[in-house]
C-alpha cells in the first residue's frame, strides 16, 4: 500500500527512483549508496559475458539490501542473520540479472538513446512541478543533495527503458484469453459464504491404540522406509557470537557512527481499512459502507479482523491492514496528516484519498532518539565487531587444529568465550537448524574421513563451529525393535488419516442426502460453522487460512452444494463445506473493466515470460562458463563466506 499511496510530488525526498520489479523474483536496487570508498577492493566480484561487476557496485547494492532488511534499524540484521537470509547471494544475483538483461537486449539489437533518457527524466513526476520539468540545474542539485551520482542515476533510467523494450519485444505475441479475464474479474469481485465442518487429525490420533501385531504388519509392509542410514556423532567447538559480543568494548564514537547510519525520520506504524472508489458515481455508496464499518471499529470490534474481512488493499489486508512503519512524505497528504495526528491506539474518522475511503488505526508513533535507542545501538556495534572476532578466531582455531586434536586445548588458546558440545547421532536428512546446527555443519561432519579428524570452521545458528568426528555407525537393515517408535508414529498418522477421510465422507454423504450440513454435523457429533464472506484469493476463516481447494469448492459448487472431503493445513485437518451464498457474475461491470483486466493480465504474462527468458539465458551463460564469481572478493566486501 505504501507504493500505491506514494505522493506524486516529492522533490525534497531521497529518490528511490529506479527500484524495478522485472518479475525476476526480487527487487533490483540501482540507487547508489553514500559513495563509500572501499579500501583494498581492486577486483570485480563477478563477470557476465566479459562485463565486470565491480566490487564497489556490489558493495553499494549489498548495503541497500541490508538497509531494506533492517527497516531503518528496526529489524535484527547482525551478520549471522544476514548470512542466514542469503543477503550476499541476493545482492550478487540482482546485479547478475541486470547484466544478463543488458546482454540479452544487446543480442537483439535493442538500444536506448540519450534522447530517450532525457525524455524519461523530464517526464519523471519526482522531477516536475506545476510548470513542468524542474530544469537541469535543479535536477542535478537535487541528486547532489541526496548523494546520488548523475551518471549512475541515468544509467539506472537507461536500464529501465532497455528492460521495457526487451519485455515488449520478446512478449509481443502474448494474449489474454477471454476466460482468463472472466476468471480474474470473478476473483477480484465475487464473494462466497459457506458453512463448514473441520475434522482434526490430532483428535483422531488420540483415539488410536495400536496392538503390536498391527505395528509388525505395518513394519513388514514398509521396511524400506526404516532402513537405518549411516549415522555419525561429533564433538564441536562453538565460538558463540552473542557471548563474544558481550565482551566487546564500545566507544561513544562507535555509538555515534551506528546512529548516523540509521534512518532517523519520524515514523508512524499504522493499519488501515480501504474502501476503493473506482467509479465516482458510487462514492456515496462506498462511503456509507465505510461508515458502517467505522462504527463497528469504534465500538471495539477487532480492527485486524475487520481489515481482513473488508479492506480492499490487497497488500495489507492479509496482515490485518498493517502497513508497517512509514515516514512523513511516504503517503498521500490526507492519509499522512491523519496518521501522524493520531495518538497510538486511536482510530480515525473516514479519511478520503485519491483511492477511496480509509479507516486508520495508529499502532505506534516514533520520533527517533539516540538515548532511547542506545541499547539497540550498543548491541548492533557489539554484534558487528563480534562477527569479525569470530571470523578471525575460527581461522586461528583451524591453524591450531593442524597439530592439536583436543578441541578444549585449542579453545583455551583462543582466549575468547567458547563452548564444547556433542551432537548425538547425526544423519544427512535430519533438520540441521532444528538441532541448532546448519546443513553446512552436517556436510562437514560427513566429509571427514576418519574418527578424531577435525573439520573446517562452519557457521551454525549460534556462531561458528569446528567439528571433530567421534563415531561412525554404518548403514544396516531395519529391525522392528529399533524402529518401534517411528513405526508407531507412522502407523497412528496413517490410521488417523484413514479415519478422518471416512468420517468426512460419511458427513458429506449425509449432508447431500438431507441437503443440510448443520444437521448432518449434529448427527456426527461435530460442530458446523459459518465463514465470513470471502473472495477467491481471500481467507474463509482464520482457522482455515489459505486453502486453494477449499476456496475452489466454494466457488465451483452451486449454491446449496456440498463438497466431498477437502484436506487442508498440510494434512492436519479435513473439511466439508456447503455453499450458502455467492454474488452473481456482474456482466455489465465486467465489460467496463475488461480493457483494464486485459492490460493487467498481459503485464503479468510479460513479466513471467521475461523471467523465464532471462533464466534460460543465465543458465546458458553459466554452462558456457561466461558467468564467473569471485567468492574471495564477495567475502572481503561482506565479511561472510559466500
Amino acid at each position: 500500500m505504501l507504493d500505491l499511496m506514494r505522493r506524486k510530488k516529492r522533490l525534497k525526498l531521497v529518490l528511490w527512483l529506479v527500484i524495478i520489479s522485472l518479475g525476476l523474483g526480487m527487487l533490483l536496487f540501482f540507487v547508489p549508496g553514500q559513495n563509500i570508498e572501499v579500501a583494498g577492493f581492486d577486483s570485480s566480484v563477478a563477470t557476465v559475458a566479459g562485463e565486470p561487476i565491480t566490487i564497489k557496485q556490489y558493495y553499494d547494492t549489498y548495503r541497500r539490501f541490508v538497509e531494506n532488511y533492517s527497516a531503518g534499524g528496526r529489524n535484527k540484521t547482525d551478520p549471522q542473520t544476514l548470512k542466514q537470509l542469503g543477503v550476499d547471494r541476493q545482492a550478487l544475483q540482482a546485479l547478475i540479472e541486470v547484466r544478463v538483461v543488458s546482454y540479452a537486449a544487446e543480442r537483439l539489437g535493442l538500444k536506448v538513446t540519450p534522447e530517450e533518457v532525457r525524455r524519461a527524466i523530464e517526464r519523471n513526476p519526482n522531477l516536475r512541478n506545476e510548470a513542468g520539468f524542474v530544469g537541469v540545474d535543479a535536477y542535478k542539485a537535487l541528486l547532489a543533495a541526496n548523494n546520488i551520482d548523475v551518471g549512475e542515476f541515468e544509467d539506472g533510467i537507461r536500464f529501465t527503458l532497455l528492460s521495457k523494450k526487451l519485455n515488449y519485444l520478446i512478449a509481443d505475441s502474448l494474449t489474454a484469453p477471454e476466460q482468463q479475464l472472466r476468471d480474474d474479474f470473478a476473483r477480484q469481485n465475487q464473494e462466497a459464504q459457506v458453512q463448514y465442518v473441520l475434522l482434526d487429525k490430532e483428535a483422531a490420533k488420540k483415539k488410536i491404540t495400536p496392538a503390536e501385531a498391527d505395528l509388525r504388519v505395518y513394519f513388514d509392509a514398509n521396511k524400506d522406509k526404516y532402513h537405518i542410514k549411516e549415522e555419525r556423532s561429533a564433538q564441536y567447538l562453538v565460538l558463540p557470537l552473542v557471548d563474544i559480543a558481550s565482551t566487546i568494548q564500545v566507544s561513544e564514537r562507535d555509538i555515534d557512527e551506528e546512529w548516523a547510519r540509521r534512518d532517523q525520520r519520524e515514523t508512524v506504524d499504522a493499519s488501515h481499512i480501504l474502501f476503493k472508489v473506482a467509479d465516482p458515481s458510487k462514492d456515496a455508496e462506498v462511503k456509507a459502507k465505510a461508515e458502517e464499518i467505522l462504527k463497528r471499529a469504534q465500538a471495539g470490534e477487532d480492527f485486524a479482523n475487520l481489515a481482513k474481512r473488508y479492506s480492499e488493499d490487497e497488500g495489507s489486508q492479509p496482515q490485518g491492514g498493517n502497513l508497517g512503519a512509514f515516514p512523513r512524505g511516504a503517503m498521500e497528504k490526507p492519509f499522512e496528516d491523519a496518521a501522524f495526528s493520531l495518538p497510538p491506539g486511536q482510530i480515525s474518522g473516514l479519511v478520503r484519498s485519491a483511492y477511496g475511503y480509509h479507516i486508520i488505526k495508529v499502532l505506534s508513533h516514533e520520533i527517533p532518539d539516540k538515548e532511547k535507542n542506545r541499547p539497540s545501538l550498543l548491541r548492533s556495534v557489539q554484534l558487528e565487531k563480534a562477527a569479525e572476532v569470530v571470523k578471525a578466531k575460527a581461522a586461528e582455531a583451524e591453524k591450531l587444529a593442524a597439530s592439536q586434536k583436543d578441541l578444549s586445548v585449542i579453545a583455551k588458546e583462543l582466549k575468547v568465550p567458547f563452548q564444547i558440545k556433542e551432537t548425538g547421532p547425526l544423519n544427512r536428512s535430519m533438520d540441521a537448524y532444528k538441532a541448532g546446527l546448519s546443513q553446512e555443519f552436517i556436510d562437514g561432519v560427513f566429509a571427514l574421513k576418519e574418527v578424531n579428524a577435525i573439520g573446517k570452521p562452519v557457521e551454525i545458528v549460534a556462531g561458528s563451529a569446528i567439528p571433530k568426528l567421534l563415531q561412525i555407525d554404518l548403514p544396516k537393515p531395519p529391525e522392528f525393535k529399533e524402529s518401534l517408535e517411528a513405526v508407531k508414529s507412522d502407523y497412528v498418522e496413517a490410521k488417523a488419516a484413514e479415519l478422518l477421510q471416512a468420517q468426512a465422507q460419511r458427513l458429506a454423504d449425509e449432508a447431500r442426502n438431507i441437503k443440510d450440513l448443520t444437521k448432518a454435523a449434529q448427527k456426527e457429533g461435530v460442530p458446523a460453522k459459518t465463514s465470513q464472506a470471502f473472495k477467491r484469493d481471500g481467507t474463509p476463516a482464520e482457522e482455515i487460512g489459505s486453502a486453494p481447494e477449499f476456496t475452489a469448492a466454494a466457488f465451483n459448487l452451486p449454491v446449496g452444494g456440498v463438497s466431498g472431503p477437502i484436506t487442508i493445513s498440510g494434512g492436519k485437518q479435513v473439511a466439508v463445506l456447503q455453499v450458502q451464498s455467492r454474488t452473481p457474475f456482474n456482466e455489465e461491470e465486467f465489460l467496463k473493466q475488461k480493457a483494464q483486466l486485459r492490460e493487467m493480465a498481459l503485464n503479468v504474462a510479460r513479466e513471467a515470460y521475461l523471467s523465464e527468458y532471462i533464466r534460460k539465458i543465465t543458465d546458458g551463460l553459466e554452462k558456457a562458463g561466461k558467468i564467473r564469481i569471485n567468492t574471495q572478493a564477495i567475502e572481503q566486501a561482506t565479511g561472510s563466506r559466500y
